[in-house]
């Protein structure tokens, strides 16, 4: 059966996601050579900027939606270039805590300015305003529909 056999709602979920995966490799290719980031490297460290520069492990695991395994692994790479410290949470022994550095977030901002570039080479030239609206009303209905 070919891609016109298709339902229309198929097709565009299909192609959607296709898309998507074009776009992740491509953004992550272009900011791990110009940060030496990984994205889940940058939503780890934009997560710590947003939250007052402290999380637990277990917040970020959530956050990024990652397992126990690959969080570590984020943020074990994240410690070892500068970015992160781990602490002892001082309300739980068992717990840790993970704080951003001055280094995370100098990292966080050019890595800001990477994907501000990178998304707008990969967006602006396609699409007009009223498309771009039209596909963030239609995203946003989709994610919400299927949020846990």
């Amino acid at each position: 059966m070919g891609d016109q056999d298709q339902p229309i709602w198929r097709r565009a979920a299909t192609h959607t996601l296709h898309t998507s995966l074009i776009l992740k490799a491509s953004l992550e290719e272009r900011l791990q050579e110009e940060t030496g980031l990984l994205l889940a490297d940058n939503e780890a460290l934009l997560h710590l900027e947003m939250k007052g520069s402290l999380l637990r492990m277990s917040e970020i695991a959530h956050r990024l939606i990652l397992s126990r395994g690959g969080t570590t692994k984020v943020v074990d790479r994240l410690e070892e270039m500068g970015l992160v410290e781990r602490q002892p949470d001082p309300d739980d022994r068992r717990a840790t805590i993970v704080a951003i550095t001055d280094a995370g977030r100098e990292a966080r901002a050019e890595a800001r300015r990477v994907i501000g570039a990178t998304l707008e080479d990969m967006w602006a030239a396609h699409l007009t305003d009223e498309e771009a609206e039209l596909l963030v009303a239609i995203m946003d209905r989709v994610a919400k529909a299927n949020r846990g």
